[in-house]
């Protein structure tokens, strides 16, 4: 069974614009009364809400996860990442915050509370999913990042300077990166400074370079620990 990937327009208020996003819910849905868990999937710089679908493949995955039995049945919501010419990573953030999750909320059967939510993405979508889910634990108890432009320690400080709210209320923070990644040595460097500061997380250093091989396999290696 597969799931039929939607494109929706919406109005951001944050933003004070049209934007796009594209939504997937599981196999089943429209037949379904059953309300799901969410996770929200980004994109790297320079793509859209649609990249995840077109180069990732993200819904046939889904749909054989599911089938197997592997991963829970899941909607995934992609957004549009570049929200802003400047401090675009705030400026998401609110248009997540503000608009999409109060839209996709009240549109669709979602479950509520952080247990029920996800974020995670890869590149410039992996630093914002960082950003977002350490800084919004009371959102998001499932985090990741792949091939990550990680945010500084300062724009986290908050999550790492409180290890142990940290741990209590995150149920993952998964971070994922190449050998031959041009971002391998940032990764390490937010790897050493979770350790340093006592946060729980899980690391993967894989084969592999900044590209979408790679990130089918850890998108296909996180959805399947979500939701337990």
């Amino acid at each position: 069974p597969h799931g039929v990937v939607r494109s929706h327009t919406y109005r951001s208020q944050s933003l004070g614009c049209l934007r796009g996003l594209s939504f997937y819910p599981p196999p089943g849905y429209d037949k379904s009364r059953a309300h799901y868990p969410t996770l929200y999937l980004q994109h790297g710089s320079g793509d859209n809400q649609d990249t995840w679908t077109v180069h990732g493949k993200a819904h046939w995955m889904l749909d054989n996860l599911i089938a197997q039995r592997r991963a829970q049945p899941m909607i995934v919501v992609m957004m549009d990442g570049h929200a802003a010419a400047e401090n675009n990573t705030p400026m998401f953030e609110r248009d997540l915050v503000e608009d999409v999750m109060p839209f996709i909320e009240a549109s669709y059967r979602v479950k509520s509370g952080p247990a029920n939510r996800a974020i995670v993405g890869l590149s410039m979508g992996g630093g914002q999913s960082l950003t977002i889910g350490l800084n919004h634990s009371e959102r998001f108890a499932w985090v990741g990042g792949f091939s990550a432009s990680v945010p500084a320690s300062e724009a986290v400080a908050t999550a790492l300077n409180d290890a142990a709210g940290t741990n209590k209320k995150l149920q993952l923070l998964w971070i994922a990166c190449g050998k031959d990644d041009f971002l391998l040595q940032r990764n390490e460097v937010v790897i050493a400074t979770l350790k340093e500061k006592g946060v729980r997380h899980e690391w993967l250093l894989t084969a592999g370079n900044h590209s979408w091989p790679i990130w089918r396999g850890y998108l296909a290696d996180f959805v399947t620990k979500l939701f337990r």
